[in-house]
Formats: C-alpha cells, structure tokens, sequence
C-alpha cells in the first residue's frame, strides 16, 4: 500500500499516512459520525472534518484512482485536471527525449505553450521521473528445468603470455547459464569470431554432458546475421549449429539486458569468484586459463545460494540434467563453402589458407564447389564429391593424390627415373651439406613428385657455379633454420660463399720465419 505523508494544519509536526486518511473515508462511508471516528483513530476532530469535508466537495470517492483522493485531500478538495492532462502526454514526451537534443526543459516549455495553468518545470521532471520508475518494474520469471541456456561475452578480457616473444594476448570470455539453476559455466577463447564461439558452446554442452531446448544470447555479429524484436535472421553458421544439436536459437531484443538477466549478473559473478582470485597469476596459453576456471567454476556451482541449503549444482543435477537430451557423438564443427576453379596442374587452391589439392585431371577447367572444415577438404562438381582431403594449413604447398594424375605424366616421371633415391645420390657427389638440402627439400612435400622440380633446381646450380661452390653454399645454409633452395640460390646469386673464402684467407695468413727476418730486438 501506498504511503503517501500528509501534513495538517493543526498536526504542524506530524504527518499522517495514506492507511490512515483510507481508514477515514471507511468509517465515513459506513455512517459513523465524526465524533466517534475522532475517539476510533485517536485524531483531532478539526482533521477529520476537514478531509471528510474536502471528500464531500469531491462528490465522495466512488470511482476515484489512489492519486486522485490523495489529490482530493491535500489539495483542498478539487482534482487537480492537470495531473490527468500531463499523464495522457507522457508516452509522447518519453518518445521525444530519445531523439538527439531534445531536453526536459524544451518540452516543458513545448507543454507550457499548450497549457499555460500547467505545472512548474520541477513538478513536469516529478512526474516524467515516477512514470519511468513505473514502466521499468520487473516480473519474476519462472523458468523450466532444462529449458533455456542463456550465453553472453563478458566486457572484460584475460590474457595469457607467449612464453617466446613475452606478448600479451587477450581473450574473449563467453559465459554460459542455465536459467532455472543458475549453473555456470566461462570458457576463455581468441575472439568472438564463429569458429571461437562455436568452440565455447561446444565446451559449454560438454560441461553440462547435455543439450538444453533453447539457446539464447544477445545479437552477436556471429550470431545473428539481422535483428528483428519478433524474427532475428540466425547467421548460416548458427542454423547450422542448431540443426546439428536440435536447438532452438532465440535473440535478445535490441539493448534489453532483462532478455538475458540470469547471465547479466552472472558475468558479474565471475569477475568475483573467477577473475579475482586469479587477477595476480600468469598464463602461458589457453590452455592454462580454462583449466584453472574449471577449479574454480566447480567451487562456484557447489557453494549453496545466499541464505539456501542447496547449491546450484544440486539442482541442476536433481532438476534439470535428467531432462537434458543426449549430446551427440560428435560435436559440431561448422562447414564453410567455397567455389574454386580447377587449374591446369589438376589443383584447387582453397583461398583461406592458399594451399592446393588435386582433383582428378578430367575436370581441369571446372568450376568446383569445396566444402571444408579444420580438419577436412571435400570437392563436388554438382552432387557428386569428386575428391576428398584432410586439410593442410600449409600456405603455398600442395596436397595430390596420385590417381589424380593423368596417366602421361606417371609415364613421364618414370621414363626419367626420377625418384627420392636417385636426386639423394647425385646430391650426395656434391657433398654431405648439399645432401641435407636435398633431403630437407623432399621431405617438405606431401607428395614427393611435387618436389622434383625444386630439385633438378639444385642440381642445376652444379653446373652454373661448379659443386665446390654449391657445396660451400649449402653448407652456409646448413647452419641456419631456413634449409630450402632459394637460400642456397640466393647466397651463390650474391656471390657470399666467395666472400666467406676470403675471410677465412686472411685468418689463415701468418708471416714466414727465416734467417733474414728482424726482430723486436733488432730496434731497441
């Protein structure tokens, strides 16, 4: 009940509450006189006649809103019309202080325009103030067991050190609660990019060993590809993950944090129970920081809620794991799509990582459809997949399959005898370090037919700089981590095996001893 405080005239220091001046206008209405209501509620008889004579000058309190008998009795009887002419307008003046540069004080200039017997300016930001405190009351929301699993990245970032270099990597960390018992888990990962965010949920379904009816976060650009307060448009990947694991995807509205209340104020936990006690402590990778979250997220979920004898473990456990359903047998992991043409060495190159796969060699010049995920290459021409590779982040490198080949240029490779052994011998006439080189170049091929032209590269160079040359180059090579042909063709190009001859010379010049040869002692 209300409580609103009004002061009499004859009750300078007192005030008396609503309850009371209801209680009033109770007794009133049942006929009992004003005397007795005056001995009942221990008041002086001038107040009671006055607010029963204000009530009377009102036409009684039939039909009339809480605010407008507290109207009626501290206003001396009338109903001040200009309450119920403001509160008709105030949708409108909420609207008009969203829009850029628009102030209190200009739309209550605006509203003194259209009613000059209005309220003062104070009076007109009172009640813009308990109107908005009105619109912004909560429900309690009951969530069923099972139901909804509520994600969201929290603002602030960890970091973890390269052991190497003594950079300073920052990750995202994304939060995942389940609504009914708050059982949490956070999970640090490199970014909030899809691959990443596919990883954490991944982690997050693994951690509650189930999968929940519906998924619900805020509009990540991962996420959701066009907010709409009724329909979001999910992203392909999202579509994707929720087809996999039988989700129901669902968006936040646009800036409406209450969507999503559970994990708002469980992002905030965890910088208490797991950013906090870790805020003095080094990592050295990824690893390292999701390992030491789950320690703490574990105490987190066991530790009993504020005042309760039961934790959000246990009724996560009693209440809603029995009505999670199976997770899959494999995880998901998002398949990304691509066309690429196939080149007249029978490869696709796959753009993202710039590395070629073969396909068979009838359908050079097609146009091909790839569809690739972290682990795995497949081509179609139309429905059919035409071939299938693991995936190979190697930039510039190849992956052939030797089938692919068209039967001329298997010919061709054994008409000349080429083969692993035969370029390792002819290395080995150079010399020990050429051999290394050579050995170094085959094994950086997948498919070693690949490397046959870096190497009759190598041997090419015996006959434009003679072998001593190469050898003395290779051997420079040798002493650094980049063990390929290019170095070695570089170092002999600017002529440095030369200049290495040189200096080695000079070391080695020491001045001949003989009869004629003076001394120091022949000068003093």
């Amino acid at each position: 009940m209300s409580t609103y405080l009004i002061k009499t005239s004859n009750m300078a220091n007192q005030s008396l509450q609503m309850d009371q001046i209801e209680r009033v206008i109770e007794l009133y209405e049942q006929g009992v006189a004003k005397k007795q209501i005056t001995r009942i509620l221990g008041l002086s008889r001038t107040t009671v006649k006055k607010y029963i004579s204000r009530i009377e000058s009102a036409g009684g309190v039939n039909g009339l809103s809480q605010d407008n008998i507290k109207t009626v009795v501290y206003d001396g009887g009338q109903i001040d019309q200009r309450n119920e002419v403001l509160i008709s307008e105030l949708d409108g003046i909420i609207k008009e202080l969203k829009r850029a540069g628009v102030t209190r004080q200009l739309l209550w200039e605006e509203y003194k325009k259209r009613h000059p017997e209005g309220f003062s300016y104070g009076r007109f930001c009172d009640r813009i103030r308990e109107y908005k405190r009105a619109q912004n009351s909560t429900i309690k929301l009951i969530h069923e067991p099972g139901n909804r699993l509520q994600v969201d990245f929290t603002g602030k970032k960890v970091k973890w050190i390269n052991r190497k270099t003594g950079e300073e990597i920052w990750c995202d960390v994304l939060v995942c609660t389940m609504a009914y018992s708050s059982y949490t888990f956070a999970c640090a990962v490199a970014s909030q990019k899809q691959p990443d965010f596919t990883e954490a949920i991944n982690r997050a379904l693994v951690y509650l060993n189930g999968v929940p009816k519906i998924l619900l976060s805020d509009n990540l650009s991962s996420y959701v590809k066009k907010a709409n307060r009724y329909e979001p448009i999910f992203t392909d990947f999202c579509i994707q993950f929720a087809s996999h694991y039988g989700l129901e995807l669902q968006a936040t509205r646009v800036a409406k944090l209450k969507d999503k209340a559970n994990v708002e104020r469980h992002v905030a936990i965890v910088y208490n129970r797991l950013y906090a006690p870790l805020r003095d402590r080094e990592f050295y990778s990824l690893e390292e920081i999701n390992e030491a979250f789950l320690e703490l997220l574990d105490d987190h979920n066991s530790k009993n809620f504020q005042g309760k004898e039961y934790s959000r473990k246990d009724l996560f456990v009693r209440d809603e794991q029995p009505v999670l359903r199976e997770l899959p047998r494999t995880l998901f992991e998002y398949t990304k799509h691509t066309q690429a043409k196939v080149q007249k060495n029978y490869h696709i190159i796959l753009g993202e990582d710039r590395h070629q796969y073969s396909v068979p060699y009838q359908y050079i010049g097609k146009t091909t459809q790839v569809n690739y995920t972290s682990k795995i290459v497949e081509i179609f021409i139309g429905i059919d997949r035409i071939a299938f590779h693991k995936r190979d982040l190697r930039k510039h490198s190849y992956t052939t399959v030797a089938d692919h080949m068209p039967e001329k240029h298997k010919k061709y490779i054994e008409q000349r005898g080429w083969d692993a052994k035969y370029f390792c011998a002819q290395a080995q006439k150079i010399g020990p370090n050429a051999l290394q080189i050579m050995e170094k170049i085959l094994a950086s091929k997948q498919f070693v037919e690949q490397a046959y032209n870096t190497c009759l590269g190598m041997l090419s160079l015996e006959r434009k700089y003679t072998a001593l040359r190469l050898e003395k180059a290779c051997k420079m090579v040798c002493q650094t981590h980049r063990l390929n042909f290019q170095s070695v063709k570089l170092i002999l190009n600017k002529g440095l095996d030369q200049v290495v001859d040189k200096t080695e010379e000079q070391k080695s010049f020491r001045t001949l001893k003989h009869e004629n040869t003076r001394g120091a002692t022949n000068y003093q």
